[in-house]
């Protein structure tokens, strides 16, 4: 399996992102049939126009008061609120939040990688925007190609953030291996692979977090199967969490 990287010029709102996509493939020889295209969440983000402008939010009081125990600016606490699906806890420098269907901080909204006084925020439906990127990839390169639409998380008392699927297209995120055998022969009870987060952290080695301006990652020959009708949804409900749910 390789990774590949392929830098973008900066994106901006209303930019053809499947066309800058297919132009800087050529710096790996173009698209092949089976690659899965990992593309930044910020980057579909930025060509959709989801960039907010801070000096221009009001922040309610409610922000006003989240943004007194976090330390960040309370228009930026602001957004978060709107974009939250809700708050799970605050905590200084970061409020947890669930943001469909996913628990991340700020609901994903972030001053990095943005311009100056501005935030950007999570792509309104990254699902629709994972299979129109998908489907203008196939039409422009004329390969059957997978996208992941990757952002950062931080997991449970570990440093550092890690790539995850927040949507895919084309491809099954997620491998059921129940049943299969152990090195000892022991049929597997539980075992899910979440396999969508693991080309987004593969692709996250590439891609970096600054001003690498890596915005998109081509995985190549990975194990992983295409198809237009997955069997399985990566989410799960809060409920199921193990780190969430309720204990009883």
């Amino acid at each position: 399996m390789e990774v590949l990287g392929l830098s973008l010029p900066i994106i901006e709102s209303g930019d053809d992102l499947p066309s800058m996509i297919l132009k800087a493939a050529d710096q790996i020889g173009g698209l092949r049939d089976g690659d899965i295209v990992v593309v930044s969440s910020k980057a579909v983000a930025a060509a959709e126009g989801r960039i907010k402008d801070l000096s221009k939010i009001r922040p309610s009081q409610r922000a006003k008061k989240i943004a007194a125990k976090s330390g960040q600016p309370p228009e930026f606490v602001e957004l978060i609120l709107r974009e939250a699906d809700r708050v799970l806890r605050i905590h200084r420098g970061v409020v947890l939040t669930i943001k469909d269907g996913i628990i991340c901080a700020n609901a994903g909204v972030d001053l990095s990688n943005a311009p100056k006084g501005k935030a950007i925020l999570l792509p309104r439906y990254p699902q629709k925007s994972a299979e129109r990127l998908r489907l203008a990839l196939i039409s422009g390169a004329s390969v059957k190609v997978g996208v992941v639409i990757s952002d950062s998380i931080v997991h449970p008392l570990r440093l550092g953030t890690v790539g995850q699927a927040i949507a895919t297209a084309g491809i099954e995120p997620v491998i059921d291996c129940r049943g299969k055998l152990d090195i000892y022969g022991k049929p597997l009870k539980i075992t899910y692979r979440a396999t969508a987060d693991q080309l987004a952290t593969a692709a996250q080695l590439v891609m970096g977090e600054a001003g690498e301006r890596i915005p998109v990652a081509v995985v190549r020959e990975a194990e992983v199967e295409l198809t237009d009708s997955p069997k399985y949804s990566p989410k799960i409900p809060l409920h199921q969490c193990l780190y969430y749910g309720s204990s009883r």
